[in-house]
């Protein structure tokens, strides 16, 4: 893809007055010594006064890159699956929804292009500002747009035998990968265009220094007090310390865009192996909500048997009670018409004998 004209580096970024980085300003120049990113052009007449020793790199303040992952944090819990699997007119919704996301995620990176291009051709003093913006609202969007695509996965999981929803997933995922890799790319190459920076810092410190030697040190680790101590002795001046002080700001910048290739290579292994992991968690959830559906079917039928015996129950029991109360009164019928009877033949024989 084209990234607003950042291939079209005619001439040399580097060549420009005073070196811009991620950063506007050098926090390692103490005193009088200037130099760095946003400072006066550092490679004037150099200061022969010896420099204080410059206070170790802390990776925390000398970058205006990035600083956090939004990768590695938890995003936004989605929806819960719904128990039936999403509609035709749904899921092309929800895939309309990601393309437009990807779209400007598109719209990011070359932004992000942009910047980098101002960063490296310029001192502005915006420029850092904006990049740590873009990105982190990169990163973010990003995973929510891997977690969308993980979403619908899982939904047309539930219905293996549709090729519908399979092919707008391989779609997506396919687009999404793309600028993936072009964002890969753009750092990678912003990272090569640091690295030539800081070799041609390098030399200003150390002229007669061999290809060996400056390669080395562009892939050095300045952000080891010792490195920086070690070239530091060849070139004792105040533009030296200056230099290397900018140097290793522009390493620490490094290290940060390192990490966000680390952070797009997980992203890629994410969006990869989430077909086989929502597999497994569909069959799981499924399998939960039919043991969920039996369970509450037999205990309604657990409860349907428990009313229908309490009925019987009551039932019997006003039937033994009738059923009794039927008893008594027939035995009260038959006692009564018994001694009724005995009693009228008894005053009949005492009357004839009379």
């Amino acid at each position: 893809m084209s990234y607003g004209g950042y291939q079209q580096y005619g001439g040399n970024p580097y060549g420009q007055t005073g070196e811009s980085g991620y950063g506007t300003s050098n926090p390692y120049s103490q005193g009088n010594d200037e130099g760095g990113y946003g400072a006066p052009n550092p490679y004037g007449a150099p200061q022969e006064q010896a420099p204080s020793h410059p206070p170790p790199l802390n990776h925390q303040e000398a970058s205006n890159y990035s600083q956090g992952s939004h990768y590695s944090t938890p995003a936004a819990p989605l929806p819960s699956q719904p128990s039936a699997p999403l509609s035709q007119a749904d899921f092309l919704a929800r895939v309309e929804g990601t393309k437009s996301r990807i779209a400007q995620l598109t719209t990011n990176i070359s932004s992000i292009a942009n910047i980098h291009q101002r960063m490296l051709a310029s001192t502005d003093s915006s420029a850092s500002a904006q990049l740590e913006n873009i990105v982190t609202q990169t990163q973010i969007q990003n995973t929510g747009i891997k977690d969308e695509i993980k979403f619908l996965e899982k939904d047309a999981a539930r219905t293996p035998e549709s090729t519908f929803k399979g092919t707008q997933i391989a779609n997506l995922k396919r687009t999404f990968k793309k600028q993936l890799e072009d964002y890969q790319k753009e750092e990678q190459d912003y990272e090569r265009r640091y690295r030539d920076a800081i070799a041609r810092q390098f030399r200003i410190v150390n002229p007669d220094a061999t290809e060996a030697e400056v390669n080395e040190a562009a892939n050095a680790n300045w952000g080891d007090e010792g490195v920086f101590q070690t070239a530091l002795k060849s070139n004792r001046s105040g533009q030296a310390s200056s230099v290397l002080g900018a140097v290793r700001a522009r390493h620490n910048d490094i290290v940060q865009i390192e990490k966000t290739l680390g952070e797009l290579a997980l992203l890629f292994e994410q969006l990869n192996e989430a077909v086989v992991y929502q597999q497994e968690a569909v069959t799981e959830t499924e399998n939960q909500t039919a043991r969920v559906k039996d369970d509450t079917e037999n205990a309604n039928t657990q409860l349907d048997k428990g009313i229908a015996s309490a009925r019987r129950a009551r039932k019997l029991k006003w039937w033994t009670l009738l059923t009794v109360l039927a008893i008594i009164i027939i035995l009260g019928l038959v006692l009564g018409l018994y001694f009724g009877l005995h009693n009228n033949n008894s005053s009949k024989s005492s009357n004839n004998g009379a």
